[in-house]
């Protein structure tokens, strides 16, 4: 147990580099087209047919780590209420929408990468946790999938024993993938 315990608390610190063209790149493809801007109300669109100014984006970000400046700018956020209900007497009928700006969801999707990448590549994460994580399947799937089990068992009303295997799987980390 204590070689375990270990094994999460002695890794090197993550080495930071330069983020590149590439890395903006690739935080700009994966982005949705028409997906609600912040203040600065540039669509991803944009950025993606602007390929011209990724390099630029890089620079930016990296004057920003380096001099660990806060950009007011960056985090500038516009919220929109949205009515639940058609009673839009009451404030509480309405569902706060909050937009960041386009250039600050690429920084953090950049640093998230990035941090992510090095946490498997460290072994940072032990597999019961990870479904939080890219490519896994989280918990509210988990417990979507053990309520339609259940709701089959009752429906037949049967003993479900393989709902029994499938819960003893879950818990001790078999969900995850990749």
């Amino acid at each position: 147990m204590l070689d375990k315990k270990n094994q999460y608390q002695q890794n090197p610190s993550m080495q930071w580099s330069p983020i590149c063209e590439k890395d903006v790149a690739e935080a700009i493809r994966t982005t949705l087209n028409w997906k609600a801007p912040g203040r600065d109300q540039i669509a991803n669109f944009w950025f993606k047919q602007l390929a011209a100014t990724h390099k630029h984006k890089a620079a930016l970000f990296n004057k920003l780590i380096e001099e660990d400046q806060k950009a007011e700018w960056l985090m500038a956020r516009v919220t929109f209420l949205i009515p639940k209900k058609e009673n839009t007497e009451n404030p509480k009928n309405y569902r706060p929408v909050t937009c960041l700006p386009t250039i600050y969801k690429l920084i953090t999707s950049i640093i998230s990468r990035r941090t992510q990448k090095y946490m498997n590549d460290e072994n940072l994460i032990p597999k019961e946790q990870k479904g939080c994580c890219s490519g896994s399947k989280g918990c509210k799937h988990q417990l979507l999938i053990s309520k339609a089990i259940l709701q089959e068992c009752k429906r037949r009303k049967k003993i479900c024993v393989w709902h029994g295997l499938i819960i003893r799987k879950l818990s001790t980390g078999c969900h995850t993938v990749g």
